[in-house]
């Protein structure tokens, strides 16, 4: 009863925001939360580098779609409502593919793409499609394996350990677009040593965190084989089920059936989640965050120069490098230091990032108490093992 009061108390204060400052003051609520954002974004490329930077930002940001020109010249809350309904289509349509595919039958195709991974973790053949599709959407992946979880094809380790995995590799969607402008900007030997201990750390995550997976199997004594069968069902004679012609009625019938428990009570975790996020961007929690949080951490190992390098890292990744560029072209800063507090600074500010992009996703797919876990574990192993492979680089490079 106390989360369902939770849930129901922060809906009705969405509605109450949204009809006070989405109709009564649009302009002000659009106006009051721009200017901050304005404000932290903008570092002025100052030398050679810095300008290369910054002609691949805007060449990244150029010609945005009629859809994205009309979405970002929406008032603050109607424009949280759009992306609040895009969320939820998002997780809705992650949840009808994982069970397309498992109704289909087309799991055990898939799961040759992703035979290694399921091998190392003992995890059934219904983790890979997740584990592919993690590549183009994390949110989708995640929804894909909690509806595998809710029928009974995965249990919690094998829903935690794949949620792991998914956060790893969709790490990867991000990477290549920033590779080529930090080649001009830092020359090619300083974007693979950054981009290297970048790849190195989500390797050694994902083995550590498969090879834990299959110390737990093995010590509980699991038979990784029963969860094979999706939702274990069988017929007399220990033969799964017939599976419907596909894209037929029983076809949709069946994945509706799969679907709609889970659907709907994702559904119930994704407004209230997404309206607190929203109340913290407009009173600018998340621009007090990204101003406070670096000052307190300052290793004295770092150049002076972090402490204005890691603030503007804090609203994106173009941010910082552009700062950092700047000393490089001011030659108060070397190449090797500002790959060094690049990287460091990605550790520093990942509260920030789990607060204001990871943790509304987790919170929204798996509930409140695991969704807050798999978000602080996931951020916290990635700090672990970028610290680490930062450190190699430093002590080889």
């Amino acid at each position: 009863m106390t989360i369902r009061s939770f849930l129901l108390f922060l809906s009705l204060l969405f509605l109450l925001s949204l009809g006070s400052l989405a109709l009564d003051r649009p302009v002000q609520a659009a106006a009051a939360a721009k200017p901050t954002a304005a404000r932290a974004e903008k570092v002025q490329p100052e030398g050679a580098r810095g300008r290369a930077l910054e002609q691949a930002r805007q060449q990244d940001q150029s010609q945005p779609s009629a859809y994205k020109s009309w979405k970002r010249r929406l008032p603050f809350w109607p424009q949280k409502a759009v992306l609040l309904t895009e969320l939820a289509v998002i997780i809705t349509v992650g949840i009808l593919i994982g069970q397309v595919l498992e109704v289909a039958g087309w799991i055990s195709i898939l799961s040759v793409l992703a035979w290694p991974l399921i091998r190392l973790g003992r995890l059934p053949k219904a983790a890979a499609p997740a584990f592919i599709m993690a590549f183009q959407s994390g949110a989708v992946a995640n929804s894909m394996l909690v509806s595998y979880r809710d029928e009974g094809t995965l249990n919690n380790r094998h829903l935690y350990t794949s949620v792991l995995v998914v956060s790893c590799i969709s790490l990867f969607a991000h990477l290549p677009s920033f590779i080529v402008p930090l080649g001009f900007a830092f020359g090619w030997m300083a974007t693979g040593a950054l981009f290297g201990v970048r790849l190195a750390a989500i390797g050694l995550e994902i083995l550590l965190v498969l090879m834990v997976s299959s110390w737990l199997s093995q010590r509980w004594n699991e038979n990784r084989d029963s969860f094979n069968i999706p939702g274990r069902m069988v017929v007399k004679g220990g033969r799964p089920p017939a599976r419907p012609a596909f894209a037929s009625r029983d076809f949709w019938k069946q994945v509706w059936q799969r679907s709609r428990r889970t659907i709907r009570r994702l559904l119930l975790y994704v407004a209230p989640t997404f309206v607190a996020m929203a109340l913290l961007e407009q009173f600018n929690v998340f621009e007090g965050l990204a101003t406070w949080l670096p000052g307190v951490f300052k290793p004295a190992f770092l150049p002076p120069q972090a402490v204005a390098i890691i603030p503007a890292q804090a609203v994106n990744m173009y941010n910082g490098a552009i700062a950092a560029a700047n000393f490089v072209d001011a030659g108060s800063l070397t190449i090797k230091q500002a790959v060094t507090v690049i990287l460091l600074g990605s550790v520093i500010t990942a509260p920030i990032r789990t607060l204001r992009h990871a943790l509304p996703t987790y919170l929204a797919t798996l509930g409140a108490r695991p969704g807050t876990v798999m978000a602080v574990s996931a951020q916290v192993l990635r700090v672990v093992f970028v610290s680490f492979c930062t450190w190699v680089m430093v002590m080889v490079w």
